[in-house]
C-alpha cells in the first residue's frame, strides 16, 4: 500500500511568494513601459532614439505632478476628483498674480492649490461624507473661481513671465527643468512614504483605518494633510502648463488631465484600494499615459479613440494592482 504525501507549505515559504510577488508587480509598469516604446520603435525606429523621449516627458511632467498628488489621496484608500480642476484654477491664478506679485505669485498659486485641498480634506474628515462626493462637488467650485478669475477668456502671460518661463525653457540634455523638478519630487515623496512616520501613518490608514484609529494615528490630521499636498501638487501642475502654454484659460489644457493623472498613479501599481505602491512608479504610470496619445499619433491611431484606451488602460490597471482581500466580505 502507498501512502502519498501532500506537501504544506511553510509560513517562510508563503512570505517569500508573496515578497516575489509584490517584486513582480514592482517592476511590471517598467515592463509594460518598456514593451510600448519597443511597439512604437517598431513603426517609428527613430522615436526613441531622435526627440521622442523629449516630446514624452513635456507630456508626462503634468500628469506626474497631478499623479504624485493623487498618489498620496490614493494610498489611503480615497481619491480626489477635483485635482485637474485646482490645476486650472491655479494655471489661471499664477497667470494674473505674475504682474502685481512678481516672484511671490507662484508662491501665492501653491497657496491657493494646498487652500483647496486643505478645503478639501476638511469637508471630508470632519463631516464624514466620502471624498469621491466632496470632491465632485468640489469640481464646480474650482471651475467657478477659475472663470471668475480669467473673466472669461483666455489670460495671456504678459509681465515678469520670465520667473515661471525657466520651468520650460532651460533645459539641460533635451528636457526641461520642470522634468528634473518632478522627478526630485518622486524621490522625495518615495522616502517621505517609506521613512518617515507620516508616511507609515499613510499606508497603516490605506490598509486598515478602523485599526489605526484604535492604533492611535491621528487620522483626522493625515487626511487634511494629504488632501492639502494633492492641492499643492495639483497648483505646481498648474504653474507648470502656464509656464509651457504661456497662457491660461478655465477650459484649458489641465480640463482633461484628471483621468490621466488618475491612470498614471494606477498604472505605476498603486491600488485604488490603499496602502499600496510607490511614488517611484507614479514615474513610470506617467510615462505610460502620457505615452498612449503621443504613440497614437506615431502609429496611426485616430485622436478620438484615446479616450477609450484611458479607459481600458485604467480597467485592467484596477483588475491587476486591487486588493481583493479587502474585498470578501462586500457583496
Amino acid at each position: 500500500m502507498t501512502m502519498e504525501v501532500t506537501q504544506v507549505n511553510s509560513p517562510a515559504d508563503m512570505s517569500k511568494a508573496k515578497i516575489g510577488s509584490a517584486n513582480l508587480k514592482a517592476f511590471a509598469p517598467l515592463a509594460v513601459l518598456l514593451i510600448l516604446l519597443g511597439i512604437i520603435s517598431i513603426f517609428q525606429p527613430t522615436f526613441v532614439g531622435g526627440v521622442g523621449l523629449e516630446i514624452l516627458a513635456y507630456q508626462a511632467i503634468p500628469i506626474l505632478l497631478l499623479g504624485l498628488g493623487q498618489f498620496g489621496v490614493i494610498q489611503l484608500g480615497r481619491i480626489d476628483l477635483s485635482s485637474a480642476t485646482v490645476a486650472v484654477l491655479a494655471s489661471v491664478s499664477v497667470a494674473q498674480l505674475l504682474e502685481p506679485l512678481g516672484m511671490f505669485a507662484p508662491i501665492a498659486t501653491i497657496g491657493i492649490g494646498a487652500a483647496a485641498g486643505f478645503a478639501n480634506g476638511m469637508v471630508i474628515n470632519y463631516f464624514q461624507v466620502p471624498s469621491f462626493a466632496v470632491t465632485l462637488g468640489a469640481i464646480g467650485v474650482w471651475q467657478s473661481l477659475s472663470l471668475v478669475i480669467a473673466k472669461e477668456t483666455t489670460v495671456y502671460v504678459s509681465a515678469n513671465g520670465e520667473i515661471i518661463d525657466w520651468l520650460d525653457s532651460f533645459q539641460i540634455g533635451g528636457y526641461s527643468a520642470a522634468v528634473f523638478i518632478g522627478l526630485l519630487l518622486a524621490v522625495v515623496a518615495w522616502a517621505v512614504m517609506r521613512w518617515t512616520r507620516f508616511g507609515t501613518f499613510v499606508k497603516a490608514m490605506g490598509l486598515n483605518e478602523r485599526a489605526s484609529i484604535m492604533s492611535g494615528v491621528p487620522t483626522a490630521a493625515v487626511t487634511v494633510a494629504v488632501f492639502t499636498i494633492s492641492g499643492a501638487f495639483a497648483a505646481l501642475a498648474g504653474i507648470v502648463l502656464t509656464a509651457q502654454q504661456g497662457t491660461a484659460s478655465a477650459s484649458g489644457l489641465g480640463v482633461g488631465l484628471l483621468l490621466p493623472s488618475i491612470a498614471a498613479t494606477i498604472c505605476g501599481g498603486v491600488a485604488l484600494t490603499g496602502g499600496v505602491g510607490s511614488a517611484l512608479n507614479v514615474i513610470v504610470g506617467s510615462m505610460i499615459i502620457a505615452l498612449i496619445p503621443v504613440g497614437s499619433s506615431v502609429v496611426g491611431i485616430d485622436p478620438r479613440y484615446q479616450q477609450i484606451v484611458y479607459g481600458l488602460v485604467v480597467i485592467l490597471a484596477v483588475i491587476l494592482t486591487i486588493d481583493r482581500t479587502k474585498l470578501k466580505f462586500v457583496k
